[in-house]
């Protein structure tokens, strides 16, 4: 009786085991190896810079399997270059079966490989990447894709993002993040790279399926400013975002290049032609109280040195230089009064070139 309950616990002890720990009896994930991208030469030779795209874009294929959220996980060793694979294993082509011989040997379940060779487009230099996906024991391709890549994207972010949308493409994940956004306002058309995409329904919208890496996202509505930013979406992530709009009525008002006015006066031109005339008149008038001054001090001064009595009794004064014809001997007298006529003068013009710099003032 006591092996016979010995025996059931042991085996209730091996299913718990087995149930509760599924984690750990979990079966791996099939091994990928990703070869690298062959440079093929059409007649044009092989350049630095092909050679230097196939290299990033290879890496950008491998850290893609290195992530983990693909049904892959990536073969210890499988990073070898395609070209030399051929060579060691005697493939002259890509056949089948003579590249299952090279996943077999590198232990892998599947064998990604492929060539990039120069290609235009419109007049425009690209590449043309072929890629294929084989399932090394039944010695046939699971998948495969040709893509073009403009030579300005063969590098870089760009690069690394048409890559691992190309591996997702071929091993059948959802390629793509998913954006939430958020906004203060309750309509508006959202864009992603000047693209519209949908609209905000009481200020939210969620995007799915936005490819991996970076883009433009941008919000218009009526009657609010543009709104734009940068943003990075990652394969598999929700990306969630907030977005402020400022109303068009709160923006500062944009300066005129001319102006409305000058002190309640519309201008007519660019150009204020008043402004040199007013400070050229000022001048002049300055000038003609300085002289006019300068002439009373001389009148005054001769007008000192006068010692010709006056006809009728008394001394001679301004008010006799009107009669000065009947003094010529006086020379004293006669200077006085040629200056009294300059100082008299100089206050008229002086007076009237004034009333000018107030007209022009105010005009």
């Amino acid at each position: 009786m006591t092996r016979v309950l010995s025996s059931a616990c042991v085996a209730l002890a091996v299913l718990a085991l087995v149930s509760g720990s599924g984690k750990a009896w979990a079966a791996p994930k099939p091994s990928i190896a990703i070869l690298g991208l062959e440079v093929y030469d059409n007649g044009s030779g092989i350049d630095p810079e092909t050679t230097k795209a196939a290299k990033e874009l290879t890496a950008a294929l491998r850290d893609r399997a290195k992530t983990g959220t693909g049904p892959y996980a990536p073969a210890q060793g499988g990073d070898k270059e395609l070209i030399d694979e051929k060579l060691l294993n005697n493939c002259d082509t890509e056949a089948p079966v003579c590249m299952a011989a090279i996943g077999t040997e590198l232990a892998a379940d599947l064998l990604m490989y492929g060539k990039i060779e120069k290609s235009s487009q419109n007049a425009q230099p690209t590449y043309k990447v072929s890629i294929k996906l084989l399932y090394v024991s039944r010695k046939q391709l699971a998948s495969s894709t040709v893509e073009t890549l403009p030579l300005v994207e063969s590098t870089g972010v760009r690069a690394q993002t048409h890559a691992k949308n190309w591996y997702s493409k071929l091993v059948g994940v959802t390629t793509g993040g998913t954006v939430v956004v958020k906004a203060n306002i309750d309509r508006g058309t959202v864009l992603i790279d000047d693209e519209a995409k949908g609209n905000l329904a009481s200020g939210t919208l969620t995007l799915s399926g936005v490819p991996e890496g970076r883009h433009t996202l941008a919000i218009e509505a009526k009657d609010y400013q543009r709104y734009e930013t940068s943003i990075t979406v990652r394969t598999g992530e929700t990306l969630p975002h907030n977005a402020t709009l400022a109303e068009m009525s709160k923006l500062p008002p944009t300066p005129s290049p001319e102006p409305i006015s000058i002190e309640g006066t519309v201008a007519k031109s660019g150009f204020n032609v008043w402004k040199p005339v007013f400070f050229g008149t000022v001048a002049v008038d300055a000038a003609l109280v300085g002289y006019t001054l300068y002439e009373y001090s001389l009148s005054t001064n001769r007008a000192s040195k006068v010692t010709t009595p006056r006809i009728g009794g008394g001394s001679l004064s301004n008010s006799d230089c009107g009669s000065k014809a009947m003094y010529p001997d006086d020379a004293n007298f006669q200077k006085a009064c040629k200056f009294y006529d300059n100082y008299t003068v100089g206050w008229i013009v002086s007076s009237v070139v004034g009333a000018a710099d107030t007209a022009l003032r105010h005009s």
